[in-house]
């Protein structure tokens, strides 16, 4: 039999993608108007109904991966390897997974990208928790699709709005991407970060399945970039969008009372009575590839009230939640 090879071939899959999203979800050609434009289209953000894995009764992306995995024996962890063989497919990674000619040879022929469109759902979660070791080093836990949905519902309060797309979703655990998936039917603007490499090299090839804005997001993007100016003094008009690296003064400034107490007072709105968000640096050491953060190395041991807070560290609260209500 002839033996199929893919490590000279990097990239391969990146045509079945884009031809199986056009077919079903069409988000990488919705992503890419997006980009090219800088500008956030008026369609809505096409839906997908994920489902929990367990809720297929075929199961044939649960049971396509195994079959992939119980083939592999040269490698110490066959879980990685596969994951590195994927992102090699999609024109990731800078080496190919060492794995041998036969085994390339049998996932080539047995992989099917297209089970992954007909049972939308986060499939990796399970096996990640098995094939990670008993043990579980990592302490992954993966959270049930049922209670993300849930999370994410609740996060949102409503249906999603074009509003919605704008506000940024950050997962701080985020394991195999199952809670960006289904935020992804709001949001445009989402980050994960996680303690494992492996699980954000899952959640990444998640991402190219199905929400290429947490995968790929040009230097020249700027559409989450952008703030309503606040309200001018008499008759109402609207106001344009200005850069945030137009601004000429910090958001957030110091304004010293006669005692000599320093508090803090929005340039913006002028405000210094109301609440103040902060944002606190915590010393981690990290890694961004992708959309996608990477903690290596964190260092929790660091005193964070020794701290000093500047200004450029606090957000307005009351500005804050007017730009999160009013939306784009």
């Amino acid at each position: 039999m002839n033996i199929k090879r893919t490590n000279d071939k990097k990239g391969w899959l990146i045509p079945y993608l884009l031809g199986l999203d056009s077919l079903f979800f069409k988000r990488w050609a919705y992503w890419t108007k997006i980009c090219i434009s800088d500008q956030l289209l008026p369609d809505p953000t096409p839906l997908i109904g994920f489902q929990p894995s367990y809720i297929y009764k075929e199961r044939q992306v649960s049971r396509n991966l195994r079959r992939c995995l119980d083939y592999t024996r040269s490698v110490a962890n066959p879980l990685a390897a596969f994951v590195d063989w994927l992102l090699w497919g999609l024109n990731q990674g800078e080496t190919f997974p060492p794995i041998s000619a036969k085994e390339d040879d049998f996932w080539y022929r047995t992989f099917n990208l297209g089970l992954f469109y007909t049972e939308p759902a986060d499939h990796w979660s399970e096996l990640a928790s098995e094939y990670m070791g008993r043990n579980n080093p990592a302490g992954f836990f993966a959270t049930p699709g049922s209670v993300v949905e849930m999370i994410v519902r609740m996060t949102f309060g409503s249906d999603p709005k074009h509003e919605h797309k704008i506000m940024s979703v950050c997962d701080p655990c985020c394991g195999t991407g199952g809670m960006l998936l289904y935020a992804s039917n709001y949001s445009l603007n989402l980050y994960g970060m996680d303690i494992s490499h492996l699980l954000t090299k899952i959640a990444r090839v998640n991402g190219f399945i199905y929400v290429p804005w947490l995968v790929y997001r040009p230097r020249h993007l700027s559409i989450f970039d952008r703030i309503k100016q606040p309200e001018l003094e008499g008759p109402e008009v609207e106001q344009p969008m200005v850069e945030l690296s137009a601004i000429e003064q910090p958001a957030v400034g110091e304004l010293e009372l006669p005692t000599g107490v320093k508090i803090p007072r929005c340039n913006i709105c002028g405000d210094d009575q109301h609440s103040f968000l902060m944002d606190i640096q915590t010393g981690h050491q990290l890694t961004v590839s992708h959309g996608l953060l990477t903690v290596d190395n964190p260092d929790l041991s660091r005193n964070l009230i020794t701290r000093k807070l500047r200004p450029e560290n606090i957000s307005c609260a009351k500005c804050f939640n007017k730009l999160r209500k009013e939306g784009p």
